[in-house]
């Protein structure tokens, strides 16, 4: 039975050992990358923002599905800017090669709050009313319409100006990254992905997003009840795909490999619509093959680093790679089918006898190095006790 406990992004470090995820230090950057780059700091008006929104100012409908704002939070915006009261600059990065087109580095969720109350409705499609709000409680319950009728209070919302600053003249994608971690910093901890989806957008990033949407296993092993509004399910789903493609090499840096993969996938789909269908089989055959793990370890145990006898609460994603990595084979899945315990036995054996392995899930896990042992050992123990040849990624 699937636990209904979900994790909220703000309680991942409970859940997740954080030394196999994306972090700042997989980013590839030097002094000399901030050199050129041209800071322009200015104040837009709401109506100025508004009109950007879906033109120079992109937001993915399948990125903004997953608003991480709830209802309150997105109306008290509102209601602060009608307040007049200081708000966080919008921070934005001029699109390589695109003079007025805009990736947008911090400041989503108040330009999605702004675009769905001036069009009036939520991203779901239901109307948008002002709720919860603690000081123009007059204003409860009414929407953009509503105060349109009242000029004073659209125009006082359309004149509202926000500080926008645009980051200009950047050559290595690395510089917003570092900046986006560096701006993410705080107790809110943000994924990489969804900076990812600005930097690399295409028709592959909207096929795995829309494949996300349906709860299902990956959501069940990540503890969600629903897509995550963070894209950790989506980052997961991208990470065995590409350690499962033999054309991306990983050469060391995590971001890089993810991003290139990514960038592959989106001209792939371009020139080969029909792909699609070897992608939804891949990770229909990574969720089958979670559902036989979960089975076979427990809820508890699966995709947990083992040692000293007892696993670790947090779910461990080097783990993650070589376990769903095998499972995801139709041959493997039916040997641990016929035989109960077994995939679980070799697991603690080889944690308990193979310290190169142990070593490449707990500390150096994203080095080219580390993903040949981990693949490589485990993948060995598992073709031996099968007969079921597997394939290490494609690691320099």
């Amino acid at each position: 039975m699937i636990n209904q406990t979900e994790i909220s992004w703000e309680d991942r470090d409970q859940f997740e050992d954080e030394t196999t995820t994306e972090n700042e230090e997989d980013i590839q950057v030097a002094a000399q990358d901030f050199e050129r780059l041209l800071i322009a700091p200015s104040d837009w008006t709401v109506s100025t923002i508004y009109d950007l929104i879906g033109k120079q100012l992109q937001l993915d409908p399948a990125y903004q599905r997953r608003n991480v704002w709830q209802v309150k939070a997105k109306s008290q915006f509102i209601e602060s800017l009608l307040l007049g009261i200081p708000i966080p600059q919008i921070l934005l990065a001029s699109k390589a090669g695109q003079k007025n087109s805009f990736l947008v580095l911090d400041g989503k969720q108040r330009l999605s709050a702004i675009r769905e109350f001036i069009d009036g409705y939520y991203a779901d499609g239901k109307v948008f009313k002002l709720k919860g709000l603690r000081i123009l409680t007059a204003l409860e319950n009414k929407s953009w319409a509503d105060l349109q009728s009242c000029e004073d209070w659209a125009d006082r919302l359309n004149n509202e100006p926000i500080r926008t600053t645009v980051l200009r003249g950047w050559e290595n994608e690395s510089v917003l990254y570092e900046i986006f971690y560096r701006l993410n910093s705080g107790s809110v901890k943000l994924s990489p992905m969804e900076l990812r989806m600005s930097l690399l957008p295409g028709d592959f990033l909207k096929f795995i997003i829309s494949w996300t949407e349906s709860v299902g296993p990956i959501h069940h092993l990540l503890r969600k009840r629903h897509p995550d509004p963070r894209m950790s399910d989506v980052e997961l789903a991208i990470r065995y795909l590409a350690f499962r493609d033999q054309q991306t090499q990983y050469t060391g840096d995590l971001k890089k490999f993810l991003d290139e993969f990514c960038k592959n996938k989106n001209i792939e789909f371009i020139n080969n619509p029909e792909s699609i269908g070897n992608y939804q089989n891949l990770l229909m055959e990574m969720n089958e093959g979670i559902v036989v793990g979960l089975s076979e370890f427990g809820e508890q145990y699966f995709c947990r680093k083992y040692s000293n006898g007892k696993y670790e609460a947090r779910f461990n994603r080097a783990v993650f790679d070589v376990l769903v990595g095998a499972l995801s084979y139709n041959d493997i899945r039916e040997w641990v089918l016929k035989n109960p315990g077994k995939m679980k036995a070799l697991y603690e054996r080889v944690c308990d006898d193979n310290l190169d392995f142990v070593k490449s899930v707990e500390t150096t896990t994203k080095s080219p190095e580390a993903i040949r042992i981990r693949f490589g050992a485990w993948y060995k123990l598992i073709s031996e006790n099968s007969g079921t040849r597997l394939s290490i990624p494609n690691v320099k």
